[in-house]
Formats: structure tokens, C-alpha cells, sequence
């Protein structure tokens, strides 16, 4: 028989204590440099840093490549893009199943950023078209550790409540990166020849790789220490799991255990909880019903728990199925297929329109790249007023900005619907990964993973999609009809996403309206 969780003061320790004190052990500069926390999230940022510049780089100067030097068409571009993505989705579980099955972080992300290096110079000694659809495959296989293998090295060294700030400062390196390499592509490409900037980007995988190098093996930390192993006694008892049956105490639960280390144990304290909280609710049920509490609502709830709230196997089918989560995949498809598709056809239409260089066309994408530096402020205010609601707001201005691009003729003037453009689309992204862990905690899975795979799946998929559709549509109909066919399939399926929502809105409205005419009428 399983025991129930303890309420009283003799509490059962949820970690094994030790009063001994561990050897002071003199240890080099060099030793604890290679190992501190800080050197592994400095060069996770700078692989980061590195995939993104050379993902920017190639923006302005692959259109011009393959249409002035092999004589390709939009398509081919728009194909040429796709492969990114491809090689992204297709190297991403790879990456991520031998670094779990061996136990080892440095070696993939070596191998990743050699191979980078690898792909890169393959852009300036490709001679014709398959060349290059191989190249950009390797350059996004080798993301795919930097992407994988990286925030797990994160992970690894830093404990849970101090891992969302680290990411979020790192997640900053892949900002920077992204508004400097079209930049740095223009540059190069149009003032020191056409292998420049892929020999500059092959030089920065290669360092990369020497700081990868440089560090330690990770050591995976225990996620609670001695001094915190009696902060977590006293949340756990402090719950009164004995007195409530609620869902949400269970929930909590589950959440405390997740920063135990010692996953066995972890897994006892939770199958006790799950076992308690099911006696309990069987009891509560079974007692007279005195109030608003009845014995039906008490029994649904306990199997509620039992077969669905909390639930540590759940299918990446079962977690797509969910209607929120559909949603926010959905957004997420939408957004991200139009701004990757925009970047194959935006250099060429800037070059027959304004006969724009690389270097133009880098400095011009910036206002689109920049308010992705404002993702974290995004994110804040969408914890505060809700995360569907500032997506809303993000798919209005994103469907108006790309409506506005078809319209500008002058260079300055794609500055405000760029800008506009891209902090629509920052607004539609940011807020869903928190959205659909909401749906993971209150449902009560143990499925961050596969949720954020999913994620990860579905943009892949967009970053294939919308360049290919993007170039066949701009081969056969120009760039201003092409982004009002964009607009127009954006605003097909606001309705559709965001249903609530807009159902909210008008209830208040016409609420508000009926109120005007009482008002009016007295």
C-alpha cells in the first residue's frame, strides 16, 4: 500500500541531507574557467550568434547569385530557401537522440559547427544550382545542434530558476546575429567579391568550434541544492494535499517534485500524491453533500486526475489534438510561412524596383529584424493582458503591414511597413510558446518537450513552405500581388484562430452599444 503524502510535522525528507562538508579542493583558473556556467552560456550565445549571422548573410546575396550568375528563376530561389528548413527538421531529432543516448553535448555541437564551416564554403565554390541546394541542407542540419544541443547545454549547468534568464539573454546573441548578417552579407559580397562573405562566415564556425573546444564536458547539476531541499519540504507539506482534493493542489505538486534531481524519487512523492488525491476525492464524494460541494463533481474530478490531468504519457497526437494548442500552431504556420517568404523575393523586387544592391537590401531588412530585440518586453506585457490577446493585436498589424508592402515605389518608404511587419509578426510568435505551456501545466501532461517539438516541427515546416510558395507566386504574379495574396490568407485564418477572442470583443461592443442606446433613450 502506497502511503499518502505527510501533513503533520513529522515530514518525510524529499532529498537525502548530508552534513558533511565536501574537501576544499584549490582548483586552476584554467580548470574552473573551462567548467564555470557563465564560458558554456557565453559560447552557446555565440553559436547562436554564429548560425544566425550566417542565416542572414545568405538573405541579400543568394537571389542575386542564382539569378545574375546561373541564370535561376524565382522558383529556384524560393526552393533554395526551403532547403534550409529541411535540413533544420531533418537533423534537429538526430542531434538531440545521440546527445541524450551518449551523455555527451561538446561533440555534437563540434561536429554541427565544423560542419557549418563546411557548408559555408560551399556557397563560394559552388559552380552550379545543386551545389548550393546542398550547401544550404548542411547549413541548416549543422543549426539544428547549435538549436538542440546548445539550450540542453544550458539546461545542464544552470538550475530551473535561474535557466529562463539565462536563455532569455542568450536568445539575445541569435537577435543580434540575425539583424547583422544581411548587413554583413551586402557588405562583403558587394565590396570585396562574392566568396567574401562565406569565407568570413567559415572563419566564425571555426572559432566557434575552438570555444567549443575550450569548454568542459558539461557536468548536469542537480536541480536542488542542500539549502533549497528544505524550501521544497515545506511547499510540498504546506500544500494540505490530505485536505484538498483540487486538481490545482496536485498541480502544484507536480510542480515542486520537477526540481528533485533524483527522478525516482521524485516519481514516489508524485504516485503518492496522485494516490492520495484520488482517496481523498473518493471520500469527499462519498461524504453528504453540503453546499456547493457534491458528490458527482467530486468523483469527475477524481477521475479527471486519474485519467487525463495528470498524465505523464501523452502522444504528441493527443497534445496537438487540443484545440488551444491547434491554435497556436496554426499562428504560428501563418506567421512564420510569410516572413520566411518574404526573404527569397524581397531582394529581387528591390532590385528591379530600385536596382538595390545587397548592401541596400541588408540595410533596408533591419526594420523588420529589429523589433525582434523587443521580444522580451512582448512576452511581459503578453503574461499581464494575456497571450491570445496580444497575438490578436500582432495579427492585425502583421496582415496590414503585408498588405502595405505591395504599395511603396521609393527606398525609405518600405521602412515604416517593414517595421510594422516585423513586430507584428514578433507579436503573433512570442506569446504562443507560453500560451501552450499554460495548456501543459493546467491539463497537468509532463510533455514540455514534445510541445515545444511540435512548435519547433510546425516552423521548420513554414520556413520550407512559404519560399517555395513565395517564389512560384512571384515568378507567375510580381511581388505586390504576391503580398496581397499573403495578406489576404492571413486574414482568412484570423477568424479561425482566434475565434474567442473576437468573440470577446464584439460581446463588448455590442454590450457597450446597447448601454449607449439605455443612456440615450433615458
Amino acid at each position: 500500500m502506497i502511503a499518502p503524502v505527510p501533513t503533520s510535522d513529522e515530514r518525510r525528507p524529499l532529498l537525502p541531507s548530508s552534513s558533511q562538508e565536501e574537501p576544499h579542493i584549490q582548483r586552476s583558473l584554467l580548470y574552473r574557467a573551462r567548467r564555470a556556467p557563465v564560458t558554456v552560456a557565453c559560447v552557446v550565445a555565440m553559436a547562436l550568434f554564429t548560425d544566425m549571422v550566417v542565416y542572414g548573410v545568405v538573405v541579400p546575396i543568394l537571389p542575386k547569385i542564382v539569378k545574375d550568375r546561373l541564370g535561376g528563376s524565382s522558383s529556384d530561389i524560393g526552393l533554395l530557401f526551403a532547403c534550409y528548413a529541411i535540413g533544420l527538421l531533418a537533423s534537429t531529432p538526430i542531434f538531440a537522440i545521440l546527445s541524450d543516448k551518449y551523455q555527451n553535448r561538446r561533440i555534437p555541437m563540434m561536429v554541427g559547427m565544423l560542419g557549418l564551416a563546411v557548408a559555408t564554403v560551399g556557397f563560394s565554390l559552388a559552380s552550379n544550382y545543386w551545389v548550393l541546394i546542398a550547401a544550404r541542407i548542411g547549413q541548416g542540419s549543422a543549426g539544428g545542434a547549435s538549436w538542440t544541443i546548445g539550450l540542453g547545454m544550458l539546461a545542464d549547468v544552470y538550475p530551473p530558476d535561474n535557466l529562463g534568464v539565462v536563455m532569455g539573454a542568450t536568445m539575445m546573441a541569435n537577435a543580434v546575429g540575425f539583424m547583422l548578417g544581411p548587413i554583413v552579407g551586402g557588405y562583403f559580397y558587394e565590396y570585396h567579391g562574392h566568396m567574401a562573405p562565406f569565407i568570413f562566415c567559415a572563419g566564425l564556425a571555426v572559432l566557434d568550434f575552438l570555444c567549443i573546444l575550450f569548454i568542459a564536458e558539461p557536468e548536469k547539476k542537480k536541480n536542488t541544492t542542500r539549502s533549497s531541499t528544505a524550501d521544497l519540504d515545506d511547499q510540498v507539506d504546506g500544500l494540505n494535499i490530505g485536505d484538498d482534493p483540487s486538481t490545482s493542489t496536485l498541480v502544484a505538486t507536480q510542480r515542486i517534485v520537477s526540481e528533485i534531481s533524483d527522478r525516482k524519487h521524485a516519481q514516489e512523492i508524485m504516485n503518492d500524491a496522485i494516490h492520495h488525491h484520488a482517496k481523498v476525492a473518493t471520500e469527499h464524494s462519498e461524504a453528504p453533500s453540503h453546499g456547493s460541494t457534491s458528490g458527482p463533481s467530486s468523483s469527475s474530478s477524481s477521475s479527471s486526475v486519474q485519467d487525463g490531468d495528470v498524465n505523464t504519457d501523452v502522444s504528441m497526437f493527443e497534445i496537438a489534438s487540443n484545440w488551444t494548442i491547434t491554435r497556436c500552431l496554426l499562428a504560428t504556420f501563418v506567421a512564420a510561412s510569410v516572413f520566411s517568404g518574404l526573404e527569397p523575393i524581397f531582394p529581387l523586387y528591390l532590385q528591379d524596383l530600385l536596382n538595390a544592391g545587397p548592401t541596400q537590401t541588408g540595410l533596408i531588412l533591419i526594420a523588420a529584424i529589429f523589433p525582434t530585440l523587443f521580444a522580451s518586453g512582448i512576452g511581459y506585457y503578453a503574461d499581464q493582458v494575456g497571450h491570445f490577446n496580444v497575438s490578436l493585436v500582432g495579427m492585425v498589424l502583421f496582415t496590414f503591414a503585408t498588405f502595405s508592402l505591395a504599395v511603396p515605389s521609393t527606398f525609405f518608404a518600405f521602412v515604416l511597413p517593414l517595421a510594422v511587419f516585423g513586430l507584428g509578426s514578433s507579436m503573433i510568435l512570442t506569446p504562443l510558446l507560453p500560451a501552450m505551456a499554460d495548456v501543459v501545466n493546467k491539463k497537468g501532461w509532463n510533455c514540455y518537450a514534445k510541445t515545444y517539438a511540435l512548435y519547433n516541427m510546425t516552423y521548420s515546416l513554414s520556413m520550407a513552405v512559404g519560399p517555395i510558395l513565395a517564389g512560384f507566386i512571384y515568378g507567375d504574379f510580381g511581388f505586390p500581388l504576391t503580398m496581397t495574396m499573403f495578406g489576404v490568407m492571413i486574414a482568412a485564418a484570423t477568424p479561425v484562430i482566434f475565434s474567442t477572442q473576437i468573440a470577446a470583443v464584439l460581446t463588448h461592443w455590442k454590450g457597450s452599444r446597447i448601454r449607449l442606446d439605455q443612456s440615450e433613450s433615458a
